[in-house]
């Protein structure tokens, strides 16, 4: 368990840091991730109860919503017919930095991104952002 924070102030959208090919993202508005375990009880004659469990495959996933433009831009950096979901695998870096200095990173392991779509909301004042599902080999989070 950790102790309490410095004047009760916690980590919040503004402490994340997000990297990938080897910039600071500063268009991120969203970032999601998680890594999740098949896991499955093990049943025997005569319970009904499970008596333990087998832990098998692992599958990470996640999201990352960008500015239109920072996707526009992406987009353009590309030879002509190919697409975002073309970029090699790469790592994206998530760090949480408190006014302390404290961080704590994750890094997203080989990446890809695995749709490329554009959405607008009438009515919204909100800066246009492109969600982009991700592909992610691993995560480390202990980084």
């Amino acid at each position: 368990m950790s102790g309490p924070v410095i004047n009760g102030k916690y980590r919040n959208y503004s402490s994340i840091r997000i990297t990938a090919f080897g910039a600071l993202f500063t268009t991120v508005k969203a970032i999601s991730y998680e890594r999740t375990d098949a896991i499955d009880g093990v049943k025997a004659l005569g319970t009904t109860k499970d008596i333990g469990y087998t832990q098998g495959d692992e599958k990470c996933v996640g999201s990352i919503t960008l500015l239109s433009e920072e996707v526009d831009s992406l987009q353009k950096s590309l030879p002509p017919g190919k697409s975002i979901q073309d970029i090699p695998p790469f790592p994206i870096s998530v760090s949480y930095v408190g006014d302390t200095g404290l961080q704590v990173s994750h890094t997203l392991i080989g990446c890809k991104f695995t749709k490329n779509s554009r959405t607008g909301e009438a009515g919204s004042n909100d800066a246009l952002g492109v969600e982009i599902p991700l592909y992610i080999a691993d995560i480390n989070w202990n980084a």
